[in-house]
């Protein structure tokens, strides 16, 4: 909207009064965007240029300024309502001060006022237009970042899931390279492993072209573009890596020329920095890449080298448990090994060579402790062809010595020619083999029985983990000794023993044989019946004791079983007291019931006399009869009796609770009692009916005499099959 020349000339001469109001409504404003003075490009500066200028193309310029001032405003965060605010604040001081300028001219200052509102006016509409503009833009890219934000999480965590699972590494990463080509837009993703050993990088995935090399191209440390980020431990990005002959070599490596290029180190950050290998990205065209695109790389060449380090820590892991599996197994069958045999001899030769074999070794040595003379002989050893039945080492001196001493394992590189107290000192022949000695003491109870030193060709110490390895088959090792000592000491007492125990039995058996003798031949002399009787008796008991004394002579001292001992009595019994023109019947039941050897004797004596008084008194006036012998357990008591089946029955009866005062007993019934009373048992006689265990058909019941003894049971009772 244009104006009169009278007008814009009236305004250009007062244009300084303009501004100097602008200038006070600056300094007025708190929230003005534009200095005291008004500069070119301000608000107000445009809307005082549009009133005065005489350009028809001052409304354009005025809109597209304004616009341009509204994007500006909206990317720096500014308020719109404020911007506005300082537009009409700086229209209405123009406002007021056109109407002192103008005012002897009314028609001018309406046809001003009318421009001047309408600049306003298009101001407002350009400065709205390019804010909403902007802003507009602005969401569209916070919208677009966040959707790729949101894309470069997802392709993260695939890359992330894949490193963590079951997958083989090369796959794990070729589907790497893929995921990052694919996010990146790029046409290479390359990833290189360091080998330290080798000091090379070699290429183990990319997402699918191959360089001239293939899969087998490697790199030199500071060579190509890898080799220098390797080797410098930093990104590199170059917009286009052909135009620099350092990196061109690489880039030409494969069938399509890459320009763009991006290459970052993997490197694992833990207690040591170190480096896994490189990865790279590389495009067709030259290309320069974002803050954003290298900060994802980065991530990903985290997770690799993390993933790295987990399956090296796994691997070890497991190597390591492997490795304890073995040791422990090994342990338990060199274990196994040496308790396999008590003998001495065999379990010295097997420790020392099992310690070789459990350690990697060549020789060893196991020494023994002379307490008496302090000093350490050779017991056993292996690997070694000198003669070391005459080395002798005094505590203190060569590192057995100082083990023992000690009582602490000790390792030692390259001592046999520098120590001269060593045995070894003076044989070139060893000493040029071996380098380095283990010795580990042989304690039992804190008590060190010698030593046992491992020889080996190598120039090293063990690690703690086999220095306890070997200690602890060192221990086992000293526990199989001293068993074997403790045997051998118990065989050869046990032998003693033995030896003195026969010489024993023969003595008590010749004595009981010479006692029967004498007693034998007096009765034979002896005219009186009466007195035949006695001795014939005091035979048969003398006879009975050594027929006991060769049962337990001759089985296990520590116990015997009834039935046994009433067949022994049985015969002695039959040949002694049975008379000639009798014939009698003796039935010994199966018994299986032990009994302890200190009642042996006294059950046997006991027998005996119920043998005898059955004998001589039950079967008195008969030509012929029959004696059972039972014996049986009951309630933790042992019953024994003796059943005959004379005619006639007892001169008396005695129940068990009776003591058979004033009864006519003899001498066979006194010693019954008293015998059994040693035993902590009662005595028995009385007539009364029973079965016939050798007769099932006859069901009834048959009277008979039975002198029975009871004890209580002290011992086990054997099981049915040893019977």
């Amino acid at each position: 909207m244009a104006i009169g020349n009278d007008v814009e000339q009236v305004l250009a001469s007062s244009l300084a009064r303009l501004q100097d109001s602008l200038r006070r409504a600056s300094e007025d404003s708190e929230d003005s965007e534009d200095s005291i003075v008004p500069e070119e490009g301000s608000d107000a500066w445009l809307l005082l240029e549009a009133l005065v200028d005489k350009d028809e193309a001052v409304e354009q310029r005025l809109s597209a300024r304004f616009q341009e001032a509204g994007s500006s405003f909206a990317r720096q965060g500014g308020k719109l309502d404020s911007r506005l605010g300082s537009l009409l604040h700086y229209t209405d001081v123009l406002a007021q001060e056109l109407h002192g300028v103008l005012q002897e001219q009314p028609h001018a200052l309406i046809e001003t006022l009318a421009s001047l509102y309408h600049f306003q006016s298009l101001a407002t509409v350009a400065l709205t237009r390019g804010y909403q503009h902007s802003m507009e833009e602005s969401t569209v890219e916070r919208t677009h970042m966040a959707e790729q934000l949101e894309h470069r999480l997802t392709t993260l965590q695939r890359i992330n899931g894949v490193s963590n699972s079951a997958i083989d590494l090369d796959q794990t990463l070729e589907i790497t390279a893929q995921e990052v080509a694919e996010e990146l837009h790029v046409d290479l993703c390359s990833i290189f492993f360091y080998d330290e050993l080798q000091r090379v990088l070699t290429l183990r995935a990319t997402n699918g072209p191959r360089p001239l090399g293939g899969m087998h191209f490697t790199l030199r440390l500071g060579e190509g573009y890898s080799g220098w980020v390797a080797d410098k431990g930093r990104p590199l990005i170059v917009t286009d890596a052909l135009s620099d002959a350092n990196y061109a070599s690489e880039a030409r490596s494969y069938h399509t020329d890459f320009h763009g290029l991006m290459t970052l180190p993997i490197i694992f950050f833990g207690n040591d920095e170190r480096l896994i290998g490189v990865i790279s990205v590389q495009s067709v065209e030259p290309r320069e890449f974002s803050r954003d695109e290298i900060s994802f790389v980065e991530v990903v060449a985290g997770i690799i080298a993390i993933n790295i380090e987990n399956g090296r820590l796994y691997e070890q892991t497991d190597e390591q448990l492997r490795r304890k599996v073995h040791e422990l197994a090994t342990i338990h069958r060199v274990s196994s090994i040496i308790a396999s045999t008590l003998n001495l001899d065999e379990v010295l030769q097997i420790i020392t060579t099992q310690a070789v074999h459990l350690s990697g070794a060549e020789r060893s040595c196991l020494f023994e402790l002379d307490p008496d003379r302090q000093k350490l002989h050779v017991l056993a050893h292996y690997g070694f062809n000198t003669n070391t039945s005459r080395i002798q080492i005094g505590l203190g001196q060569c590192c057995a010595g100082r083990c023992v001493q000690t009582g602490r394992p000790s390792m030692a590189v390259d001592c046999f020619q520098a120590d001269e107290s060593c045995f070894l000192h003076d044989d070139p022949f060893v000493t040029a083999d071996i380098h380095s000695v283990l010795c580990v003491p042989l304690k039992v109870k804190q008590k060190v029985l010698g030593c046992i030193c491992i020889y080996s060709s190598h120039r090293h110490l063990l690690s703690p983990d086999q220095m306890q390895l070997v200690i602890t088959f060192a221990n086992e090792a000293a526990i199989a000794i001293e068993n074997a000592r403790l045997y051998e000491e118990a065989r050869r007492g046990s032998e003693l023993k033995s030896v003195l125990l026969r010489e024993l039995n023969h003595r008590v058996k010749n004595n009981l044989a010479t006692v029967a003798g004498i007693l034998s031949l007096q009765r034979r002399r002896t005219k009186s019946p009466e007195i035949q009787a006695t001795l014939a008796e005091s035979v048969n008991r003398v006879q009975g004791l050594a027929s006991t004394h060769d049962l337990l002579a001759h089985e296990d001292v520590s116990e015997a079983r009834i039935d046994e001992i009433a067949r022994k009595i049985v015969g002695v019994a039959h040949s002694n007291l049975s008379p000639p023109d009798k014939h009698i019947t003796f039935q010994v039941e199966a018994s299986p019931i032990v009994i302890p050897s200190k009642s042996v004797t006294m059950l046997a004596l006991v027998i005996n006399e119920m043998i005898s008084n059955a004998i001589k008194h039950g079967l008195k006036n008969q030509n012929e009869g029959n004696i059972i012998i039972r014996g049986r357990e009951e309630d933790n008591m042992v019953y024994v009796q003796v059943i005959d089946d004379g005619k006639d029955g007892p001169a008396f009866e005695l129940a068990f609770d009776e003591t058979g005062e004033g009864s006519s007993e003899g001498l066979g019934l006194s010693l019954i009692k008293n015998l059994i009373g040693d035993l902590h048992g009662k005595f028995s006689l009385r007539r009364d009916k029973i079965t016939l265990a050798n007769h099932p058909e006859n069901e009834a019941p048959v009277e008979r005499t039975i002198a029975e003894v009871r004890f209580p049971l002290v011992q086990y009772k054997v099981p049915a099959w040893s019977a």
